[in-house]
């Protein structure tokens, strides 16, 4: 009988352990869908949505550390390497730090960053997102996924990202100062749209940038006897 029960309890025991990768899985699309959702409410200025969906990330206990000396560790090798531009290396850094402590956002925060300087969106949003799931109100990652959703061609979420970083920042001032440097000189227009949508959404002073077309022949010059170059625009 004793048997019996201790090899049910090995048997219970394996179920659960062949079960934890699947529910880990299920618990970061639930909190990746609740990141969506804030980004959603945020581009429509529903702040009672996005305060909802953060109170629900909030709830979620912090993954227990296995090792949280090697993760700072590993943590502060990355931002070295970081900063010699070893971009390979930093990010296995960074992926190191949050094996070792998978409730710091320090280490996927600065992981989406390499990823995106990497070219590699989805996996920058990925990252992005697993570290706004540990700690929501994070604006600097909000402000970093409002690049990739940028770079990605993703106007509405760009919108959202960016409206919760100016909804998040510590220093709001600082935050519309940002704002409209890049509603003003941003070269990509899905982040320089969003980011004149987003001062518009708070109510700030926002104008957009108008810039006068060209006259045909300005101040009555005389054009050069010379072939056009084919390759330049009027």
């Amino acid at each position: 009988m004793r048997h019996a029960v201790y090899r049910m309890s090995a048997l219970l025991l394996a179920a659960w352990i062949a079960a934890m990768p699947a529910a880990l899985a299920q618990d970061s699309e639930r909190n990746r869908y609740f990141v969506q959702q804030m980004i959603e409410m945020a581009a429509t200025d529903n702040e009672q949505g996005v305060v909802s969906m953060q109170r629900m990330l909030e709830q979620n206990p912090r993954p227990a550390a296995p090792d949280p000396v090697a993760a700072r560790a590993a943590f502060q090798r990355g931002l070295t390497l970081f900063g010699q531009e070893a971009l390979d290396a930093a990010l296995e850094a960074f992926q190191q730090a949050s094996r070792d402590d998978p409730g710091d956002p320090d280490a996927a925060n600065h992981a989406g960053l390499v990823y995106r300087k990497m070219g590699r969106f989805p996996e920058a949003e990925a990252a992005l997102q697993q570290a706004l799931a540990l700690e929501p109100t994070r604006a600097v990652a909000w402000f970093q996924l409002a690049q990739v959703y940028g770079l990605k061609n993703d106007a509405n979420r760009a919108l959202g990202a960016l409206a919760n970083t100016y909804r998040f920042a510590q220093n709001q001032m600082r935050a519309e100062e940002i704002l409209r440097n890049i509603a003003e000189n941003e070269a990509a227009d899905i982040l320089r749209n969003a980011a004149l949508q987003t001062l518009r959404l708070f109510h700030l002073p926002a104008e957009a940038v108008i810039v006068p077309p060209l006259p045909a022949n300005p101040g009555g010059i005389v054009p050069m006897n010379s072939a056009p170059n084919p390759a330049r625009t009027p």
